[in-house]
């Protein structure tokens, strides 16, 4: 069974729909307990980071999550679920960046204006994209994907990056670390290409 971490700030229906449409087992859910004893894990995102950490511990579900990421059962970050794992995020800081769950060591990093607006791309980037450089093997090498965001995650460690798009700057766009994966596209969105790479995802559930 894939739980789908709920946390009002996701793409919930949409992943789930995914889900079922290939046959997986799933379920939406904010118990701890279903948690804990999934076979896999969705972190889906959608909105703020600052508001989703908060959801996150309000109900805490930043400490399930990372204890779930610690038992080698595979766990998907989806967009803003992407950037959650990583360390730290300029988004809405004020005295110094806002904390994440740490998971990857990174930093999430707002699109450079110089790289993006003035040269005419607008932000959020909305659309699809290539992905490039690709080693994460969830993931194939010139698939094209469905990104919404504003920001970008900028890993500690280059050998977590599985690929890169660029949009006026080259970004990591998915990671992958051991039982760990994230995509900053939404495979929910992204036809038959997405749905393909969650497939991948969940033959990694042990039987």
């Amino acid at each position: 069974m894939i739980a789908i971490v709920d946390y009002k700030m996701g793409n919930l229906a949409s992943v789930r729909k995914a889900l079922e449409y290939m046959h997986r087992e799933c379920v939406i859910t904010d118990d701890p307990a279903l948690i804990s004893g999934a076979d896999a894990l969705i972190l889906p995102g959608v909105g703020a980071y600052a508001p989703a950490m908060s959801a996150l511990k309000e109900k805490g579900l930043d400490v399930v999550v990372n204890e779930f990421a610690a038992t080698g059962k595979p766990m998907l970050g989806i967009c803003l679920g992407m950037q959650l794992m990583l360390s730290e995020s300029e988004e809405g800081a004020v005295d110094g960046n806002i904390k994440g769950l740490g998971i990857i060591p990174g930093t999430v990093r707002k699109f450079p204006s110089d790289k993006t607006v003035d040269q005419g791309l607008k932000v959020p980037q909305m659309g699809w994209n290539k992905l490039t450089d690709v080693k994460g093997s969830l993931l194939r090498n010139g698939d094209y994907v469905y990104f919404v965001h504003s920001f970008y995650c900028d890993p500690e460690d280059e050998a977590d990056a599985a690929a890169y798009t660029e949009y006026g700057i080259k970004y990591v766009c998915a990671l992958e670390h051991g039982n760990i994966f994230a995509t900053q596209f939404h495979p929910e969105k992204s036809g038959e290409a997405g749905l393909q790479i969650l497939e991948r995802f969940a033959r990694r559930i042990k039987t």
